[in-house]
């Protein structure tokens, strides 16, 4: 078995409509993510902070956070939610669209 670079598996796998799909809600959803982790620090926010201000639990931000959110039409209003009460509207160029 030949082994192969992420990087040359990824742009192998790209060109099946689906695959790159998912790969790009993946892209989407993890810069939204990174945008929440960042706008809450920059606000001096805990995440229970957060919490109370967006209407999400903890525990569910903390999720967010880690990356360890499922992909769905659910998931992605949480974050569009949370991206919200931080002041980003949808259309910020790193939230979360479908």
């Amino acid at each position: 078995m030949k082994l192969t670079s992420t990087d040359d598996y990824i742009n192998e796998r790209i060109k099946n409509p689906e695959f790159k799909k998912g790969f790009e809600e993946a892209q989407r959803q993890d810069n939204a993510a990174i945008e929440i982790y960042d706008l809450r620090n920059n606000m001096g926010l805990s995440r229970r902070q957060l919490a109370k201000k967006s209407g999400v639990s903890k525990k569910v931000i903390t999720r967010i956070e880690e990356g360890d959110m499922e992909f769905s039409d659910e998931s992605m209003k949480v974050m569009e939610q949370v991206l919200r009460s931080l002041g980003k509207d949808s259309n910020s160029p790193l939230a979360y669209q479908k």
